[in-house]
């Protein structure tokens, strides 16, 4: 069984990479599809509130919460900090326990990362790096929905539909990594991710293809 290491195996070759600092547009493209994702996502927490407190959001949807202004501009700064904080803190952890190594994280205009640049990682193991933070935070959201009291509920779906959103880079990773195979590895510095396969492999798929 594969693990992580921090030397490229033998016979192991480069067949694909997503690189953000590279491709600026990638990085627009993903912050435009991050928004519609987080309006997607507001609506359906919404339409999940409605089925387990009925009545509760009868009103105009919104996510004003009696505040000025200034008020909402700060709540809703404050929700995006505390979205990214936890969701790279998430990616951290889960570098850690499979490389046993302190992770990187940085903080661009564009976008945050978490990364772990000297280790190749086993597919297995980088996609639950890449989903826990999505799969983890949406299910604490719904959860507080469900069980917290009324007033949390609108910041609740906030951060939670923000999380969603803001990883529209994480399901980029994914959806290319559902399609590498068992013994692909990922380097990740951050800025780019890299997948790495046996040699043979890859000539087997491109003679296939």
């Amino acid at each position: 069984m594969l693990s992580s290491t921090q030397t490229l195996p033998e016979g192991y070759i480069q067949i694909y990479e997503i690189d953000l600092a590279k491709n600026k547009w990638l990085a627009v493209l993903l912050n435009i599809a991050g928004f519609f994702i987080f309006i997607l996502s507001f609506s359906l927490l919404g339409l999940f509130t409605n089925r387990v407190h009925p009545g509760l959001l009868s009103g105009p949807f919104s996510i004003l919460m009696d505040l000025s202004t200034l008020g909402q501009l700060l709540g809703l700064l404050a929700a995006v900090a505390l979205m990214l904080v936890v969701h790279e803190l998430i990616h951290g952890f889960f570098f850690w326990v499979f490389t046993r190594s302190k992770p990187v994280f940085a903080l661009h205009l564009a976008y945050a990362y978490a990364a772990a640049p000297g280790w190749f990682i086993p597919a297995r193991q980088y996609l639950i790096i890449g989903v826990a933070p999505l799969v983890i935070i949406t299910a604490i959201g719904l959860l507080l929905i469900w069980l917290a009291p009324a007033s949390w509920v609108l910041p609740v779906i906030l951060i939670t539909a923000l999380n969603i959103g803001g990883a529209a880079g994480d399901m980029l990773v994914i959806a290319r990594l559902l399609r590498t195979s068992p013994a692909c590895l990922a380097n990740d510095t951050g800025d780019r991710v890299c997948f790495f396969e046996p040699a043979r492999k890859e000539m087997w798929r491109t003679v296939r293809e």
